[in-house]
């Protein structure tokens, strides 16, 4: 049997109490990849203080005794480590690939996900194909491209500098790229072309509860500027103003830098009653939630990241969950087919037209009930989207 190992993270995902939906992903990826055979472990690395790191005398604003300079120290231990991170040859303490490690030697394969590459990190790879000459080497790209995530703000401007110093030199020690793009080749390697998936066996079908009369969207993500949601907000808050009686909620699910923006974007348009951020949610809490909503948003600003093919993990989970998606771009998994719950809005950085979402919701409830919409869904998903399919390329290829 083949052995290797998945690093990513800082956490065994088996143990995270509230999974990001990339949690809920890798893990359902090693589900897959033991599942046919092989043996796959979980790498992780915990978070390591400066201090443990280095076996130092800590500075003054580490030692917790210090009361009264505890935002100062937290000042100091967040803004140090990010500033250390943006020089040319800083890295991540706690980056699972900052050292090299034991467990590392005798594996057949590795899969790496991707993080903001740095030297220390490339050189830790090349002591990978090193020790282990015949292994396979597969690194993942989640998103491609993302150089729009990088030049977005002044001070990520070091990171794009280290992506682009460093990534080309990749192809020496990596054999497969995995990208949900069409690329055939990143940085000069090959790729492997999938499809995101989900672990279903976890994910159960929305349970309606009894209607109250209006629409309920949901949005679930770490609030950021790419997802859009501003022209959502924008569009209630135009459809209200020109006389728009039809009662519409939007759930903003999830926690994010965005936050902020949004509470006071949708006071400004005058629809903080129709906009409902509940923050971070899981479980019992997220599947409530589910329970009232008609409609899932995936993205609504494409152009933003020139990524214009979506393979997101929140278009699975809507679609496990039975939701009727809207998204500006396309969806990979609909592409070739005629499914015919999803609303594909314009490519641009316009206000949403809610008549036309108004339209969707009434062409799909006004002639099937919700329990069929929700089934229908379900059983569209099952045979494109479950991680097991999703994951047969790079399977085959670590099997090979």
């Amino acid at each position: 049997m083949k052995k290797g190992v998945f690093i990513y993270g800082l956490t065994d995902v088996k143990s995270i109490s509230k999974p990001t939906g990339v949690d809920k992903k890798v893990l359902a990826q090693i589900h897959a990849i033991n599942a046919a055979g092989l043996n796959c472990k979980h790498f992780y690395t915990k978070r390591e203080s400066w201090v443990s790191r280095t076996n130092k005398k800590a500075p003054w604003w580490y030692f917790p005794s210090f009361r009264c300079f505890s935002k100062v120290q937290n000042f100091f231990k967040k803004n140090v480590k990010r500033v250390f991170f943006r020089l040319p040859f800083g890295y991540r303490l706690d980056d699972p690939l900052s050292r090299y490690h034991k467990m590392f030697d005798g594996n057949d394969f590795f899969y790496i996900r991707r993080m903001v590459m740095s030297l220390n990190q490339l050189l830790v790879i090349r002591k990978i194909r090193k020790r282990n000459p015949k292994a396979k080497i597969l690194y993942e790209i989640p998103t491609y491209p993302y150089k729009k995530e990088l030049k977005k703000r002044w001070v990520d401007y070091p990171l794009w500098w280290k992506e682009q110093t460093y990534m080309p030199i990749l192809h020496r020690y990596v054999d497969r790229i995995v990208t949900v793009s069409k690329d055939e080749r990143l940085f000069g390697i090959p790729t492997i072309q999938i499809i995101n998936g989900i672990n279903l066996d976890t994910i159960h079908p929305i349970k309606p509860v009894p209607e109250d009369g209006a629409i309920h969207i949901v949005a679930v993500a770490i609030l950021r500027w790419w997802h859009g949601y501003d022209r959502l907000i924008r569009g209630l808050g135009e459809y209200y103003a020109s006389g728009g009686k039809r009662p519409i909620v939007l759930h903003l699910i999830g926690g994010g830098p965005f936050t902020t923006e949004f509470t006071i974007l949708a006071k400004r348009y005058g629809v903080s009653d129709k906009v409902i951020i509940h923050g971070y949610k899981t479980g019992a809490e997220l599947d409530e939630i589910y329970d009232h909503c008609h409609l899932g948003v995936i993205s609504l600003a494409t152009e933003d990241k020139d990524v214009y093919i979506h393979s997101t993990l929140k278009s699975r989970e809507y679609l496990a969950k039975g939701l009727p998606t809207i998204a500006t771009g396309m969806t990979d998994v609909f592409i070739g087919t005629d499914y015919p719950y999803n609303l594909e809005l314009p490519t641009d950085t316009n206000s949403v037209n809610i008549q036309s979402v108004i339209s969707f919701y009434d062409s799909i409830y006004c002639t099937k009930t919700r329990q069929r919409v929700i089934a229908e869904i379900r059983a569209f998903a099952e045979p494109h989207i479950d991680m097991n399919i999703t994951m047969e390329p790079v399977i085959r290829y670590l099997s090979s």
